[in-house]
């Protein structure tokens, strides 16, 4: 990459004044930003305890027509480690950063994410949310290619198959340089060279415990332990698209207002603070990204008046989302227009 583009980057940075920021008493806010240990530990050991025990009951399940159902939950609550790898992430759940970091790790492996580059891919997202050719966790680039997005990303293909490959790549030393378009910038130029070691080490990690659940899968002779270990970001993946896909789709790129390019969805507890980890407010937590996510709630209801009205569930959110996304497959430029108060 050259330095000038490295300065076109920097040029859009999280702290700048002209990012929009909800108005709120600063004492409150303080309070909202403290994390607690109880909440984190309670959400932590219920998904955790929930993971491992449909696990186990589809093991026992195994061989009758029960483990479909049984593989189902479990690979919907294995997938929905998505949502604990982007908390843990964000090191907002415990008070200990060593805690943060060690769920980012196994949460990490379990979402199928390297974890030192996705830290920097994520930072990079918040920072430069929605904004093109900077931003590059976009999920609904333009013009839509409706075939991809509604099948193939449906099953994460392309993310687990470009994750896979950037593993094994990774693992060898092997990294793809973004001088080969000086347009396009790649997750590489965004970790630190002193970060770089570490991402080659967890790759060479992920990877040997993909080649151990493979080598254990021909051992046993079943497919069990590949359906227990990555193969769930597949077939439980499905559910996870449609709740994170929400978050931006359809919406304005290049504001600097994260009600344009943000989208907050209302859901139940236990789609929303269960699997989701209450990123259903995604407004607030791209407005305020260190506000734990067990403290959303109240912060959605403190600045809802400065927001544009939510979505009352998937199924609202989706008769929003698909018209606009299929008028964006024949006009690019077309996007949803937010309606919220000045």
């Amino acid at each position: 990459m050259s330095k000038i583009k490295v300065e076109e980057i920097n040029k859009i940075d999280l702290d700048a004044k002209t990012w929009w920021q909800p108005q709120i008493d600063k004492q409150t806010f303080k309070r909202l930003l403290k994390r607690d240990n109880s909440k984190a530990w309670f959400h932590t050991i219920l998904y955790f305890s929930a993971l491992i025990l449909s696990g186990i009951i589809a093991c026992l399940a195994w061989g009758t027509w029960f483990a479909v159902p049984a593989l189902f939950i479990y690979g919907t609550i294995y997938a929905c480690s998505n949502a604990r790898w982007h908390e843990y992430g964000h090191r907002s759940v415990f008070k200990d950063r060593k805690l943060n970091d060690f769920f980012y790790y196994i949460s990490s492996f379990l979402a199928f994410f390297e974890p030192i580059s996705w830290r920097w891919s994520h930072a990079n997202h918040h920072s430069k949310t929605r904004h093109q050719d900077l931003d590059l966790e976009i999920a609904d680039p333009r013009p839509t290619n409706l075939g991809v997005l509604f099948f193939a990303e449906f099953f994460g293909y392309y993310r687990l198959k470009a994750e896979l490959t950037k593993i094994i790549k990774h693992s060898f030393r092997i990294f793809q340089k973004s001088d080969q378009d000086d347009t396009k910038i790649f997750i590489f130029d965004l970790v630190p060279e002193k970060e770089i070691d570490k991402m080659v080490i967890s790759s060479r990690i992920f990877l040997l415990i993909i080649i151990f659940t493979i080598s254990l899968s021909f051992y046993l002779n079943s497919f069990l332990p590949l359906l227990l270990i990555v193969t769930p970001q597949i077939y439980g993946g499905p559910f996870l698209w449609l709740l994170a896909f929400t978050q931006h789709a359809g919406l304005k790129f290049d504001s600097f207002d994260h009600r344009e390019t943000t989208r907050t969805v209302i859901l139940g507890p236990i789609l929303g603070t269960f699997l989701y980890s209450n990123m259903q407010y995604h407004i607030e937590h791209h407005a305020c990204p260190q506000v734990p996510f067990y403290n959303l709630p109240e912060f959605h209801s403190l600045i809802k008046d400065q927001l544009p009205q939510s979505n009352k569930g998937l199924f609202d959110a989706y008769r929003e989302i698909i018209p606009a996304i299929i008028k964006q497959s024949k006009d690019p430029n077309y996007e949803i227009v937010r309606q919220f108060p000045v």
